[in-house]
């Protein structure tokens, strides 16, 4: 007779039976929404904490690589191991129910900020897991959307919803129906979204920049470092002072938060960051956030950095006011059979979880030290992630200093290699975000090696190159058999081992996982990442670059 062992999923309550099988295949088929990827051991996607029971690990095959990702004397991976009765599991920092992505809000109240400023309130019918900073669509009838920053932390106003939204003249939202909405009346919102949000960076003094209603994506931000009594600077451009529409509340902080002053920006006083560059602030040690129009976001990012402040430290979302692709139209659909994808998939989600992965990175990399071992950077790296707010990461931190960087992700290396002065360095990571897949790597030269900035060069041009081939409607295939001429081309061997992976809503291996290399259709954006890792024909120097394939990175 089968033994059947009741499980339990903490803090839910949710249980489930199990016989011999794998924790993890019975969890799946009871429609539990657990993380995992690899199912190998390797990963550490599906660790959890063993709160009561026994358990025994999967019998591995003699030759199998061991598991590479740590575990402490409470945890298991649930994809190696077998239930010896019943048992608790909790699940660190993961949901099992599937996060709220469509919800419908009634409309509370309504009035006018500013001669062409609105306030609406919006009460939604279940809670939101807001972070401050970001934003939600408005669904409209037509099917498109319309993108509002949330100007509020929700959690401290009962959970209604604040959006500070401009009239634009003809705007079928702002002026159509925006001026129609009575309080009662029902709209469809989805998210959240944004990257632009809280950073935890150990109380650092912040400046904040806003143009127009961006203001409403900083006001959450700057309520949040009001809260922290750090020390705190607005810069809030704008053509008229009637543009300063949340002027008495800023004046009121300013009085009852010693720590804080803000200064609107006329467009005739100049631009906000030079405003701000003129006042002094120490840049190597501040977190920059800007909210607003393009232009101003491009503007403050180039002159700060020159300022020196950290490219980590720079947290910006452009306000775009419609919710399309990066190519501004509507992306084609996604293939059924291989870009299958879970219910939160969005492109909002994918590019905040993009942008949080390329902070990280930077993050990650600044703090990389000549002497410093393999392992103290790994462990380096799992403290950011956790820091920024990952939950999982969905693939292993990978780290590679000199002779490692020609090894494939799979591959051990020395844990004990040290960073030199002259050296090259890969960094990959597969954080998720919000409950998104983040994937990014890039590779670092430390000194001046020719070898080593040509091994980089080389690298970016193949992975350019490539794209643009993809571009031309190349499938899966063509693709890495282009990028392998490109880099023969350039004196350099492609590592056709790294072949390109999907990417959606985690975990994605539920839906499909199919490699890059092997898709004989032409890959949709923003569902497929390209791996590029390059190795000198005959030194051990290797580089790896990877990106979510887009229209415009």
């Amino acid at each position: 007779m089968n033994t059947r062992h009741v499980i339990e999923l903490s803090p839910s309550g949710k249980t489930f039976e199990i016989g011999d099988e794998l924790l993890l295949d019975a969890m799946l088929a009871n429609g539990l929404s657990v993380p995992f990827s690899c199912r190998r051991g390797a990963c550490g996607s599906c660790k959890v904490v063993v709160a009561q029971g026994e358990y025994r690990a999967k019998h591995l095959a003699p030759d199998a690589p061991a598991p590479c990702y740590p575990l402490a004397a409470n945890e298991m991976l649930l994809c190696q191991s077998h239930a010896c009765g019943d048992m608790r599991l909790e699940i660190p920092g993961w949901s099992l129910d599937t996060p709220v992505l469509m919800v419908e809000a009634q409309v509370v109240s309504k009035r006018a900020l500013s001669p062409d400023i609105v306030e609406l309130v919006v009460m939604p019918d279940r809670p939101l897991a807001v972070r401050a900073g970001q934003y939600l669509k408005f669904r409209l009838v037509d099917g498109d959307s319309r993108c509002f920053s949330i100007a509020n932390l929700p959690a401290d106003d009962d959970g209604r919803l604040v959006f500070q939204i401009r009239q634009v003249c003809g705007g079928l939202f702002s002026e159509v129906i925006l001026g129609d909405l009575d309080a009662g009346d029902l709209l469809q919102l989805e998210g959240p979204f944004g990257a632009c949000t809280w950073q935890d960076n150990d109380d650092a003094p912040v400046v904040l920049f806003a143009t127009g209603t961006g203001y409403a994506g900083i006001k959450p931000i700057l309520l949040t470092a009001l809260a922290r009594d750090v020390d705190v600077t607005l810069y809030w451009g704008g053509t008229q002072p009637a543009d300063f529409y949340d002027g008495v509340f800023l004046n009121k902080a300013v009085i009852d938060h010693p720590r804080f002053h803000w200064h609107p920006v006329l467009a005739s006083q100049g631009r906000v960051q030079e405003v701000a560059l003129s006042h002094g602030h120490s840049w190597e040690a501040v977190q920059v956030y800007a909210c607003g129009n393009g232009a101003m976001i491009n503007q403050v990012r180039t002159e700060c950095l020159e300022a020196g402040l950290p490219s980590h430290r720079f947290v910006a979302e452009a306000f775009v006011p419609s919710g399309l692709s990066s190519a501004g139209k509507a992306p084609k659909p996604l293939n059924p059979i291989w870009e299958k994808v879970g219910p939160r998939y969005s492109l909002d989600g994918m590019l905040a979880a993009r942008a949080q992965s390329i902070r990280a990175l930077a993050a990650i990399a600044s703090q990389l030290r000549v002497g410093m071992t393999t392992g103290e950077a790994l462990d380096m790296a799992a403290e950011q992630l956790q820091a920024m707010g990952a939950s999982h990461t969905w693939h292993p931190t990978y780290i590679r200093f000199g002779d490692d960087t020609i090894r494939p992700s799979r591959e051990g290396i020395d844990p004990q290699r040290r960073l030199r002065a002259s050296d090259i360095v890969v960094v990959d990571l597969g954080p998720v975000w919000d409950g998104y897949e983040g994937d990014y790597g890039d590779t670092f030269v430390f000194g001046d090696s020719p070898l080593h900035l040509a091994c980089k060069t080389a690298l970016h041009e193949v992975f350019d190159e490539t794209r643009e081939a993809w571009l031309g409607g190349l499938t899966g295939r063509e693709l890495y058999d282009y990028a392998e001429q490109s880099a023969v081309s350039k004196g350099w061997r492609l590592a056709r081992n790294l072949a390109g992976h999907r990417l959606a809503d985690f975990p994605h291996a539920l839906f499909e996982n199919k490699e890059l290399a092997d898709l004989e259709i032409p890959p949709s954006e923003m569902a497929w990442v390209l791996e590029i890792q390059l190795c000198h024909p005959t030194e051990p120097v290797g580089g790896f670059f990877e990106d979510m394939l887009m229209l415009h990175a």
